[in-house]
């Protein structure tokens, strides 16, 4: 099958998944990315993170107490942007803090593997905290790292 023809995971083969009708490479959990934040939006943020759903990152999603809309190119959302830590104690958080993986709640949240970290608040994604792949993860760091440049 061709990427914009599959319905479901099984059209894609086993190397991938389908969302939206587009194949994407690894698995939902472990999606394949590179360093990039075309890549990291694209086949992470667009895919996951609740963005077409109300209860998540969504443009729709504020009145449930989630966090900023990650649809459509949410690179001014995430690079350099303060962060809400709503349910943890420590404040003055940035999302994304370019060059400085350990100090991106992004990451930080992804990382977290517990519902109610007194610190943080919840890892994610919300519904299973914790289950991002080290993999990604690792991408995800190195993008950070470089820069976090808008590529």
């Amino acid at each position: 099958m061709t990427p914009v023809e599959c319905g479901v995971d099984a059209d894609c083969g086993v190397a991938a998944f389908c969302s939206q009708g587009t194949c994407i490479g690894g698995t939902r959990t472990c999606p394949t990315l590179t360093p990039t934040f075309s890549s990291i939006n694209r086949n992470f943020l667009q895919v996951g993170c609740g963005v077409k759903q109300v209860n998540c990152h969504s443009s729709v999603s504020s009145g449930v107490e989630s966090g900023p809309s990650f649809e459509g190119h949410p690179y001014g959302v995430l690079v350099n942007a303060a962060a809400a830590n709503r349910f943890g104690s420590v404040k003055g958080l940035i999302l994304v803090k370019p060059g400085d993986p350990a100090a991106s709640f992004f990451l930080t949240k992804l990382r977290l593997t517990e519902t109610t970290d007194p610190q943080f608040g919840s890892g994610q994604p919300a519904t299973a905290p914790g289950s991002t792949c080290a993999e990604s993860l690792a991408v995800i760091e190195q993008w950070i790292q470089r820069g976090a440049p808008d590529d």
